[in-house]
């Protein structure tokens, strides 16, 4: 297609300038399908299942089956191998489900693109784009497909993730004579690819796997989602634990062998202690807590791109916002004019039409109002009723109020955030004339004339001051202000004022409190006057503090340093000085949640400890760059994903509290008993019984724990604390109770009785029924009256399951297989008395000391 005239390509497409028809669009999504690239199947069922199989404890117990078939032990091996198949099953259904949750997080955000049909602008998702579409390409766009330019405005592609060039590629539309590779092919853009500048339409070519990327799709599939810190760092605790474990089950073993037991009897005895006491479920629960927080905060308006994101955001200290949009509404309406040194209102609401132009409450004729109107409206990208930016559609509603449309095109510079101003040149008659809207500080540096009363005149020094005087006051009423200008016989002529009304969000105020609670810094950056940002940020609440760009220019590192902890607005900010805002927070050590949507946040994003795009006015790169996206671009979610990280760091540090509190309590008790020359109090497959009903259900429920009211009446977290802070001395407690709680139900019944196998029925029941009622109080540092105990009822399904799975292995004829002893009445009420030792401690503890204070 490169080498061919845009004339015949359109031709050979079967499209044109004005793009397909609905119909066919229709027809082609049917005949060529979905622009996607074919994924390698992420989640590989065999392999889930052979991994339940190849820990190395599973692999012993396993061999042991074996052996007990070979000595005749067969009632044990079939047993032996029946708890290996349902701890593999409970193994396999959750790391499917955190795979799969992984997954979905991948595909729930979906590129975006602007194409041409029926000769009308809209949006559509870019896996409906067939081969002949015409697509509108702006600065920030991920280029959907493989497609010829037909038409090109400055326009600089970044192609190194296609090509590995390293600078941006200026592109042509016209025909290239000879074959040429790809990085060469400058009449072409290609699927995958970043535009950084300009403007331009192209030609749809190739979708999919025909594409050039697509053709090399096997090398540049997604990589694997890196594991977090707080994943490494619990594996590193698992295998210190494990550690400890297996010299402990060694020394069982040891101890057995020289009081003359069993030796395969230990062997199994001390195997199922080390299988039972290391929880080797913990990394799939926490990466299965860290997905299912990834679904809450999607469905709160916020889309977690990374998985790390989830645990960094409970350790944010400062959140750096953009206005527009994100504490405003970004619903904008043009409510004042300024032109011939005259303020004019604009009536109406919204995106409506219809309006009216008054001065001094008296209505005008709109036309004195033509050129500054019209430069508006055709200075712009959007369209109507409401496609595009919501300034730009501002400014086309306030034009049709005037029944004034914009003019057709020859050539576009598009919006620059480091110049602050976009021009459009158009053929009115026979003479080129070109419209310039931005900055009224920029727009009246380049103008050397002045618009009055429809003539031009040469603009004075008062002029000026005038101009600004004005700009301050609109801006000063919470205006968003933006100055239009032509230039037409080498004279730049400004032609006045447009001023538009962008209101908070009702609800931001309230989430700026609650940060304050949360001890979260909120800090204002914005490209607007100084004026709009502070008074925006006093019907915010945000400090009224305030600097602008310019005055950072003549700042060292050092000193913005200081001026950080003092500004909280920042004006008039071009992407380098949000750069430099956020380094100079980081090197104040704080952990930061950056808010971009443009070409040039791009740095920041990355940079940010998370980096925040959005979604409606965000660009491709923004989003690409970012952690987490923010789906209605509100402040307000970002605050409630705040919460929901905090909660979901609290409920992994509740199901450690519960796995390590009670795992190891086993291992003593029966090192007790060999040591005090007793019978051992559980025997193998009561071991792997215990830990098969009470580990993964119960801990699985407290991820499911909504937090506690107070979660955001806290400083954030220190992101290099250990995870066990502050729980140690609840872990020793709760596993010595465990401990005693075993051992003298086991020796009462053992010592009065000397009826072996019901101790130990007793005190495996004890067990688990200490767990069960343990797990309740491992919910929250508030005690349960506050917390309330319905309150989790994934957490009462799960006891109310594991309490009658163990009535049923005692009173039924599967007892026999694990030697247990039906338990009287008066049994159960010991047991419960007992086993509620550890709920009844901790209760009593937190509600005298009136909940945590952490």
């Amino acid at each position: 297609m490169y080498q061919k005239e845009v004339e015949k390509v359109l031709k050979e497409l079967e499209s044109s300038y004005k793009g397909l028809s609905a119909q066919e669009a229709v027809n082609r999504l049917s005949r060529f399908g979905k622009n996607e690239l074919k994924k390698v199947k992420k989640v590989s069922i065999a392999k889930l299942v052979l991994e339940q199989f190849i820990d190395p404890l599973v692999l012993i117990l396993l061999a042991a089956v074996v052996i007990s078939f070979v000595i005749g032990a067969k009632k044990d091996a079939v047993a032996i191998f029946a708890i290996v198949i349902l701890n593999a099953i409970i193994g396999f259904s959750q790391e499917y489900k955190a795979e799969k949750e992984i997954e979905l997080l991948k595909k729930l955000s979906s590129q975006k693109a602007i194409v041409i049909r029926e000769g009308k602008k809209q949006e559509i998702d870019a896996k409906n784009i067939v081969p002949g579409d015409i697509i509108i390409i702006q600065p920030g766009d991920k280029i959907p497909a493989d497609s010829r330019l037909i038409e090109v405005n400055n326009l600089k592609i970044d192609e190194s993730s296609l090509t590995g060039e390293s600078t941006t590629v200026e592109k042509i539309i016209s025909m290239l004579h000879n074959e040429a590779q790809v990085a060469d092919q400058k009449n072409m853009v290609f699927s995958g690819t970043i535009a950084k500048e300009g403007t331009a339409k192209a030609v749809v070519t190739a979708i999919g796997m025909q594409t050039e990327i697509g053709k090399i799709a096997h090398l540049v599939q997604e990589t694997v989602e890196a594991e977090t810190p707080l994943q490494k760092n619990l594996k590193k605790l698992g295998k210190a634990l494990a550690a400890i474990i297996l010299s402990l089950a060694l020394v069982i073993f040891a101890a057995g062998i020289i009081m003359k037991i069993n030796t395969y009897d230990m062997f199994l005895t001390s195997l199922s202690l080390a299988i039972s006491a290391i929880p080797e479920g913990l990394p799939v629960i926490m990466t299965l807590a860290l997905a299912l927080s990834v679904q809450v905060m999607y469905k709160r308006k916020a889309l977690i791109r990374k998985l790390k994101a989830v645990e960094t955001l409970g350790s944010i200290t400062v959140i750096a916002s953009d206005k527009t949009g994100t504490l405003t509404k970004n619903e904008m309406t043009v409510t004042e004019l300024f032109v011939d040194s005259k303020e004019i209102l604009v009536t109406g609401k919204g995106y409506e039409t219809k309006g009216k132009f008054l001065h001094n409450n008296k209505e005008i004729n709109p036309s004195a109002l033509k050129t500054l109107l019209e430069i508006g409206s055709s200075c712009n990208n959007a369209q109507l009723p409401k496609l595009g930016d919501p300034t730009e559609l501002a400014l086309l509603v306030s034009a049709a109020k005037a029944n004034i449309g914009p003019k057709e095109r020859i050539a576009e510079t598009p919006f620059n955030a480091v110049e602050k101003y976009m021009t459009t040149t158009h053929l009115i008659g026979n003479k080129k004339i070109t419209y310039i809207k931005g900055a009224p500080e920029k727009l009246l540096e380049m103008s050397d004339y002045l618009l009055v009363n429809n003539a031009v005149k040469k603009i004075s020094s008062e002029d000026k001051k005038e101009i600004l005087e004005q700009n301050k006051k609109m801006a000063s009423r919470a205006l968003r202000v933006l100055a239009m200008a032509y230039k037409q016989d080498n004279k730049t002529v400004f032609a006045g004022l447009q001023g538009m009304i962008d209101p908070p969000r009702k609800e931001v105020k309230r989430a700026i409190e609650l940060c304050r609670k949360a001890g979260i810094k909120v800090y204002m950056i914005t490209g607007d006057h100084i004026n709009t940002a502070v008074a925006i940020g006093s019907q915010l609440s945000i400090p009224q503090d305030a600097i602008e760009g310019k005055e950072l220019d003549k700042l060292s590192g050092e000193q913005l340093r200081k001026i950080v902890k003092e500004k909280f607005i920042f004006a008039r900010v071009s992407p380098e000085h949000k750069s430099r805002i956020l380094a100079a927070l980081q090197a104040n050590k704080e952990i930061v949640a950056m808010t971009g949507d443009g070409v040039n946040d791009a740095p920041a994003l990355k940079k940010a400890d998370i980096g925040i795009a959005m979604n409606i006015k965000g660009t491709d790169i923004a989003r690409e760059s970012s952690d987490m996206i923010l789906i209605d671009d509100n402040f307000s979610s970002i605050v409630k994903a705040i919460k929901e990280g905090r909660i979901v760091y609290d409920n992994i540090k509740k199901f450690l509290k519960y796995l390590l509190s009670v795992n190891f309590s086993e291992l003593f008790v029966v090192l007790a008993a060999l040591f005090a020359k007793l019978p051992i109090p559980f025997i193998p497959l009561q071991i792997l019984w215990i830990n098969l009903a009470t580990d993964a259900l119960p801990a699985l429920a407290l991820s499911k724990e909504k937090g506690d009211e107070t979660i955001m009446h806290h400083p954030p977290r220190d992101p290099k604390e250990h995870i066990l802070k502050g729980m140690q001395s609840y872990i020793l407690i709760g596993g010595l109770l465990a401990f005693i709680a075993m051992l003298i139900l086991f020796l009462f019944e053992y010592l009065t009785t000397n009826n072996v196998d019901k101790a130990r029925t007793i005190a495996v029941t004890t067990s688990v029924m200490f767990q069960m009622f343990f797990v309740f109080s491992c919910r929250s540092d508030r005690s349960l009256k506050e917390v309330g105990l319905f309150s989790n009822k994934y957490l009462i399904g799960a006891v109310l399951l594991t309490v009658i799975l163990q009535i049923l292995i005692i009173y039924t004829p599967i007892s026999s297989v694990f030697a247990f002893t039906p338990l009287s009445i008066k049994d159960w009420i010991l047991i419960i008395a007992v086993s509620s030792i550890g709920f009844i401690f901790f209760e009593v503890k937190k509600l005298i000391n009136g909940g945590s204070k952490r």
